[in-house]
């Protein structure tokens, strides 16, 4: 059985494997798909520490929040969430923007990430936001296909360059 909710302090150590585990599968399909993005996708050194600190903050804001879905109690994944002002001149001035969206290998094709995305916009929308946003890796064909089919389109292409 599913279940999605909040993470607690307590969930820190689950949060920050789930993490490490996201990261590498990011980094693997991320690097794979376009290797010129290898150079900044080096993490530095204390990045779990990073991230541990930004889990904390996280749990504990209220325009913040980690989402967990469990199935039959064991941990299948996070969403990482949170309400951002979006650039001034424009009318919408908050939006909702999704950080991370991981869903362990062993529970993929159970419609998780989709439930995930769902419970993300209802925490968003009780928020009165109007707007979500995110940002997906350009080689990232799987992802990118899931977030369309959630109704997301391309807003935005943000291009690299090494000088």
């Amino acid at each position: 059985m599913l279940t999605i909710r909040k993470a607690k302090l307590s969930d820190l150590k689950t949060v920050v494997e789930l993490f490490e585990e996201f990261m590498e599968d990011e980094h693997r399909n991320a690097v794979r798909q376009n290797p010129k993005a290898r150079p900044y996708l080096i993490r530095k050194k204390n990045s779990t520490d990073i991230f541990r600190k930004w889990a904390i903050k996280n749990i504990k804001s209220k325009n913040n929040a980690i989402l967990l879905p469990e199935v039959n109690g064991k941990a299948a994944g996070y969403i990482l969430i949170f309400i951002k002002k979006d650039v001034p001149i424009y009318t919408v001035g908050r939006i909702g923007y999704i950080s991370d969206l991981f869903v362990k290998k062993e529970f993929r094709r159970m419609k998780i990430g989709s439930r995930l995305m769902n419970e993300s916009i209802k925490w968003f929308k009780k928020r009165g936001l109007k707007h979500i946003s995110l940002n997906v890796y350009d080689g990232n064909k799987n992802a990118r296909a899931f977030y369309e089919k959630h109704g997301m389109f391309y807003y935005h292409l943000e291009m690299r360059r090494k000088i």
